[in-house]
């Protein structure tokens, strides 16, 4: 049967085969497909980056490409928080599709995997009314299948400090929004500079001066090249010695004057996801509970935001 997916991305603003044995120890941060680096957001490689995920919204008619997010194992992706909400408040479960295993969106693929969400999981401290602890974790109604192109990446392990990273270029990835403004088929990927707090703040006080925090950090060249609409929750990647590791989310950017859609002159502000392990860690080994308190605290009319969401678009046939 035919899949009916919406591309111009809905868009949540970045506020904007071989199987691997189930018995064996799973590594993380490991491609099982080698190929060249391509950088300044150009199309990744199939089966590249095999720890990315999409994640849709089913809104009856067709599902609405919204953001991406992060394979940590079997039945937990990483994603940033907004990108779990509607204009309504929290999307409901079963509304939530996660595909792994994609390079592109609109055709089939033999490899690619189709989930449904059993619980979302917010952080404690995520607050409808800003863009503070922007990160939640979305457990799976079903296991994925660990195989060439479906990964898990490696939590970051080499401490909290950001003045480590500081100048140190980063990878992120997605189905965002092209140089173009036009939502794109193709799995892309760039990598990107982290900026100090100091330098963010002071390229636009007025955004980051009075948003950013210690549970952030900032990226981008401010020349076109960055994060954009529908990469929302995708995460910033480091190599170390071969191994991949997630350090943060796509979170927010300042929107262009002329349209809501993110400004490539501007930096990008990624959640630290270092900032958050405890947490991270204790959902991901910890019993599966319904957080019904905290959902009921968050379902509020999801209005009012200092940075927006975006409207949504058309609907496009996906085979």
């Amino acid at each position: 049967m035919n899949r009916i997916t919406c591309y111009g991305i809905a868009l949540i603003q970045l506020y904007l085969l071989l199987l691997v044995d189930s018995g064996v120890a799973q590594s993380c941060g490991i491609r099982k497909v080698v190929n060249k680096l391509i950088v300044n957001g150009t199309h990744a490689k199939d089966g590249y980056w095999p720890w990315h995920a999409a994640l849709f919204h089913n809104d009856e008619r067709c599902l609405i490409n919204v953001c991406g997010g992060t394979i940590l194992d079997q039945h937990t992706v990483l994603t940033a928080a907004h990108c779990l909400m509607t204009s309504h408040g929290i999307i409901a479960r079963e509304r939530l599709v996660v595909q792994v295993g994609r390079y592109r969106l609109r055709a089939a693929s033999d490899h690619a995997q189709e989930r449904e969400a059993f619980q979302l999981i917010f952080h404690p401290k995520y607050n409808r009314h800003s863009i503070q602890h922007d990160i939640a974790l979305i457990k799976l109604a079903t296991d994925f299948t660990y195989t060439i192109y479906v990964q898990p990446i490696c939590l970051w392990n080499r401490g909290e400090d950001q003045h480590s990273i500081v100048g140190s270029l980063g990878t992120v990835v997605g189905f965002g929004f092209d140089e173009n403004d036009n939502p794109t088929d193709t799995l892309r990927e760039t990598r990107i500079p982290v900026a100090s707090a100091i330098t963010c703040v002071e390229s636009n006080r007025e955004v980051f001066g009075t948003q950013l925090t210690s549970n952030m950090f900032c990226a981008g060249n401010r020349d076109g090249v960055s994060a954009c609409n529908g990469d929302s929750g995708g995460g910033m990647f480091f190599n170390y010695d071969g191994t991949w590791y997630i350090r943060g989310l796509v979170s927010f950017t300042k929107p262009r004057e002329d349209a809501y859609i993110c400004n490539t002159k501007e930096y990008t502000v990624f959640t630290d996801v270092a900032k958050y392990l405890k947490w991270i860690e204790q959902h991901m080994r910890g019993p599966v509970g319904q957080q019904k308190q905290r959902t009921e605290q968050l379902a509020e009319n999801y209005n009012n935001l200092k940075i927006g969401l975006l409207p949504m678009s058309t609907c496009g046939a996906n085979p």
